[in-house]
């Protein structure tokens, strides 16, 4: 039973893995590629799908865009040895203080998520860091990013230069040390986003399709694009290597083939491999029945003759010629003609025979 139970907690249908079962007949931990077991079944990312979790998603609806920004500003305090070990308490606080304080600069920035601290350096104090982005998909997205680039810059010279380093102000800022490193820019081509939104190991598999100003990340499993795979009688899913076709069967039917377009009725195979055994059975009968047969027969000969006892008896074949028969291998069932090579005989050769002398006495 207990081999059969993986088949009894799986549907197809549901994408669950045990729908009518007790909840403690359903194993925990067992979803792949980051899936959450929640209420008996899988809950998958937006990257796959399948009971499992197995399958990379056929589509992918991008509505928000993960970007990102590198910034640079000098803060107005002294630099300490512990601030270059980034596990000393000096570093966690500085750090803390400054992502709380970047959270109240650029909380009016369009898309503004995090703040990520990249490294600390002597001249003062001075921070790079990325700012983490989540920008709604537009056609205009390229230029809406480089708009926010400029907000970012100008929302930390403002707030540094309209406060003042006092009670209020933790940290002060350097207005004219604030800098925008275009080397962290993000690529925002349509391509680009599909390849980021892919799961890893499959980015070479999506390409962009815009539908009514929204952006699908699609595969040749989708169905109604250029170029999409039917499967016929089956389902196209993604894997690493690639787009395949997962035939189903039936109650009635088995599909097979590289696009399941082979279908095979379920009777038609069974009838087939029935009269195939049937055929197989009645040709070893007949081979039987000729060898039981032939045992009977040199049995009623007194078991065949030695090779002492048989006998050479050479005709002449009229219908080959040059050749003998061998009779005398019959009960061998040898029936091969032998053939005598009579062209090397000398046919100008004069044979002289000597005649007996007879002697005649008179009576």
């Amino acid at each position: 039973m207990w081999p059969l139970l993986p088949l009894l907690l799986y549907s197809h249908d549901q994408g669950q893995f045990c729908p009518e079962l007790p909840v403690f007949l359903c194993s925990p931990g067992t979803c792949d590629n980051g899936g959450t077991w929640m209420q008996s079944q899988c809950s998958c990312p937006s990257t796959f799908s399948g009971p499992r979790c197995e399958f990379a998603a056929g589509q992918i609806d991008v509505d928000k865009v993960d970007a990102e920004v590198g910034m640079e500003v000098s803060v107005d305090q002294k630099f300490s040895p512990d601030l270059n070990d980034n596990t000393s308490k000096a570093y966690r606080d500085f750090t803390d203080t400054f992502r709380d304080q970047m959270k109240k600069v650029y909380q009016n920035v369009k898309g503004f998520k995090e703040v990520v601290i990249l490294s600390l350096r002597n001249g003062s104090i001075v921070v790079d860091y990325l700012v983490q982005l989540e920008l709604p998909f537009s056609l205009q997205l390229e230029s809406e990013y480089e708009n926010v680039k400029v907000a970012l810059k100008e929302e930390l010279q403002t707030f540094s230069q309209n406060s003042s380093c006092g009670k209020d102000q933790v940290l002060c800022f350097k207005p004219d040390s604030i800098k925008v490193n275009n080397n962290t820019r993000t690529e925002l081509s349509q391509e680009a986003i599909c390849r980021h939104a892919a799961a890893v190991g499959y980015e070479d598999f999506y390409f962009p399709l815009v539908k009514e100003n929204k952006l699908l990340c699609v595969t040749k499993c989708t169905a109604g694009v250029d170029g999409a795979i039917d499967c016929h009688q089956g389902q196209c899913v993604l894997q690493r290597n690639g787009p395949y076709c997962r035939c189903f069967s039936t109650d009635t039917h088995w599909f097979l083939g590289s696009r399941c377009e082979v279908t095979i009725s379920w009777k038609a195979l069974v009838g087939g491999l029935a009269g195939t055994a049937a055929l197989l059975l009645l040709l070893l009968l007949g081979a039987l029945s000729v060898f039981v047969a032939r045992s009977w027969r040199r049995r009623g000969q007194g078991g065949g003759l030695s090779w002492d006892d048989r006998k050479w008896f050479e005709t002449c074949d009229e219908n080959t010629v040059k050749t003998f028969s061998n009779l005398g291998f019959e009960n061998d069932r040898t029936d091969e003609n032998f053939y005598v090579a009579l062209e090397n005989v000398d046919t100008n050769m004069t044979l002289h025979f000597h005649k007996p002398e007879v002697n005649v006495t008179s009576l």
